[in-house]
């Protein structure tokens, strides 16, 4: 079961109470909401079709569909950029017709369109009315791109987190000379092909592989995880090194049971406050 009395515990209950009350309201850094550079790239590169396109708020309805038709004749680049004003980052956007009961692929390539399916996709979806409705389209892609980029959050949740405890980690090992880490480390010779979030090394050998996971809710994917480590942490015994499972957040409330369960077969799983005070006693 957890090692809690090498983490410190006298018993089981004393680590599972100080597991559950030190968990994490949220690993939500400033840098989490929105990645502003990647949203601003995203519009530098279009900056003169963003233009060519702004025109278009200057033509009164009745004669949009033609100047919208004209642009696209003579401006093919701007084509590209007509996905991301529907918040949609693809450049092949499926259609289905509900009166044909069939659907098709809409090519959105400066290279590769089909002009009258580009206009009929523009009105139909009421792209072509916006340009009357908005009055600068840089300003309303800057916010379709944040909420484009709201789709990485997942993504950068996970970063942020393996990030926090690769600071830990430095801090704890400043002053020890004889260790240094790596991270996304895939050199360790286990069992298996493994990449491990990070490895601590004494004297370069490898001692401590370390992996991190944050869930802020429930779901099947934590318990995966936490059935997949208990044979990790037969390799990493095989292999004689210290397996450590830094997991957090406020969705092991109501997966405690589960982390249990498993924890009958791992060593040592920490939450991120837990490592920062126990990680010298296992270097």
């Amino acid at each position: 079961m957890v090692n809690y009395s090498k983490l410190g515990y006298s018993s089981l209950s004393e680590y599972s109470d100080d597991f559950l009350n030190t968990l994490l309201d949220s690993n939500h850094t400033y840098e989490f909401y929105v990645n502003w550079e990647k949203v601003y790239t995203n519009l530098k590169n279009h900056l003169v079709e963003i233009g060519i396109l702004n025109s278009l708020n200057k033509v009164s309805s009745y004669d949009l569909e033609n100047k919208f038709k004209e642009i696209l004749i003579r401006y093919p680049e701007v084509v590209e950029i007509l996905p991301s004003i529907l918040a949609i980052r693809n450049k092949k956007v499926p259609i289905f017709s509900i009166k044909d009961k069939s659907s098709q692929i809409i090519n959105f390539s400066k290279t590769n369109f089909d002009l009258d399916k580009i206009l009929e996709f523009s009105i139909e979806t009421g792209l072509l009315d916006l340009f009357n409705n908005i009055g600068d389209l840089y300003s309303y892609l800057v916010g379709a791109e944040v909420g484009l980029d709201t789709n990485a959050r997942k993504n950068r949740s996970g970063h942020i987190f393996e990030d926090a405890v690769g600071a830990l980690l430095q801090e704890k090992i400043n002053n020890l000379p004889n260790w240094e880490f790596t991270k996304e480390d895939s050199d360790v010779n286990i069992n298996r092909s493994k990449r491990f979030d990070y490895v601590l090394y004494e004297n370069s050998i490898p001692k401590i592989v370390i992996e991190c996971n944050f869930y802020n809710s429930t779901g099947s994917k934590p318990i995966e995880v936490a059935h997949a480590y208990v044979e990790l942490q037969k390799d990493t015994d095989d292999a004689n090194l210290t397996f450590i499972w830094v997991t957090d957040g406020q969705g092991w409330h109501k997966m405690f049971s589960t982390l249990m369960d498993v924890g009958e077969n791992i060593d040592f799983i920490v939450n991120y406050n837990m490592l920062d005070k126990l990680i010298e006693g296992l270097l």
